[in-house]
């Protein structure tokens, strides 16, 4: 086997794949070789991605689900969200990678290799158990660093998610729980969704940002309780569950290791600080990278500013969910209540003029996040 490659994706997770689709769309990289190695075969369903989009997706046909309307609820406040033009959008992991690796089966210059990847060096080498190989570029996944720099916000977004059955139609099918702040949210922040595929089947996933993770017991009783006492459930068939952590901080992360060595997904920076939403982001990122690559240009080409005003954003937003000086629920319940829903999907999908922005600043609560932002900014 040809152990020299023009490119090596080390993870085929989201991010991972995701390059690896939008390679295949640039007739420029045709004849580019490519390698992706990861240790798992990639056939489980390990995990669900929700996201909101005005445009098409590559991945529409597979979605689970997808809707214009969410519910939300704060202890003060309900309203059905009118979302157009955007929908949001439910995707299942395994959907996803069978979606992706038929695709790349298909392709004349794309190999996908099982093997576990040890060590990924500044040369652009990658050393598995069995074998290295050598990439002009690497575009990283696998293997996450973060650092802890004194000063910065290092919380944690951590869930566990169920999906349930019940043997009566319950469930809307047409409006999905965005998110419901109703259930204690003991000094955190804390909320359930509610993602229905049909009358009788929706997942159930139960949401935290905090510091610290809960124990499992703590996760199951919450579930529990919001199926019994909200959605009035009096039975269910638990079909699977999902967990997850993903991390809420405004750290610098490395975009490269070298000028061989690109980070991607999580590793690279593509999960927004404030929200841990990933997946929309990683499609961004990776469509321009093999754009870039497809114009002849560095794979990071316009994608690394110098200011970013949504990372300064998301740093006061952190520092008032640390801080705990203002319930966090009341700034999503004040965001929903006084903004037009596609207003503040605008602003999380990083997308608004320096007016609309100063519009949903006005709607929170102004002494709190002054404070907090002095405190980012001085």
């Amino acid at each position: 086997m040809n152990q020299e490659f023009d490119y090596i994706i080390a993870g085929a997770g989201a991010a991972g794949l995701s390059l690896a689709l939008y390679f295949l769309e640039e007739p420029a990289l045709k004849d580019k070789q490519v390698l992706i190695l990861d240790k798992h075969v990639k056939n489980s369903n390990d995990r669900t991605w929700c996201f909101w989009q005005k445009d098409p997706s590559p991945f529409d046909q597979i979605l689970h689900a997808s809707w214009d309307e969410l519910y939300f609820h704060s202890p003060v406040f309900s309203k059905v969200l009118e979302i157009q033009p955007y929908r949001y959008k439910m995707l299942r992991s395994r959907d996803f990678y069978e979606f992706c690796l038929d695709k790349i089966k298909e392709s004349k210059n794309i190999t996908f290799i099982q093997d576990d990847i040890k060590e990924i060096n500044a040369d652009g080498s990658v050393v598995c158990q069995t074998q290295t190989f050598e990439g002009k570029f690497v575009f990283n996944s696998a293997f996450v660093s973060i650092p802890k720099t004194t000063g910065k916000h290092h919380l944690l977004q951590h869930f566990t998610g169920w999906f349930v059955k019940s043997p009566e139609p319950v469930f809307d099918p047409k409006r999905p729980v965005l998110m419901d702040f109703r259930i204690d949210q003991k000094g955190d922040c804390r909320f359930m969704y509610v993602l229905p595929k049909n009358e009788y089947q929706a997942l159930v996933e139960y949401t935290i940002f905090s510091e610290n993770l809960l124990e499992e017991a703590e996760y199951k009783a919450a579930l529990e309780k919001y199926c019994r006492e909200v959605l009035k459930l009096d039975s269910y068939e638990i079909e699977e569950t999902e967990y997850g952590v993903i991390p809420m901080t405004n750290e610098p992360i490395p975009k490269t290791q070298s000028g061989h060595v690109i980070n991607i997904g999580t590793a690279g920076g593509h999960t927004k600080a404030s929200t841990g939403y990933t997946f929309a982001f990683i499609q961004k990122k990776c469509r321009k990278i093999a754009a870039n690559l497809g114009d002849n240009k560095l794979p990071l080409e316009g994608l690394d500013s110098k200011f970013d005003k949504y990372l300064l954003y998301d740093s006061i937003f952190l520092r008032v969910l640390s801080e705990k000086n203002f319930p966090a629920w009341c700034v999503f319940s004040e965001l929903f209540e006084k903004l037009p829903p596609k207003t503040v999907f605008d602003f999380l999908d990083e997308n608004t003029n320096l007016l609309t922005d100063i519009k949903v600043m006005n709607s929170t609560h102004i002494p709190t996040f002054l404070k907090a932002a002095l405190k980012e900014v001085f």
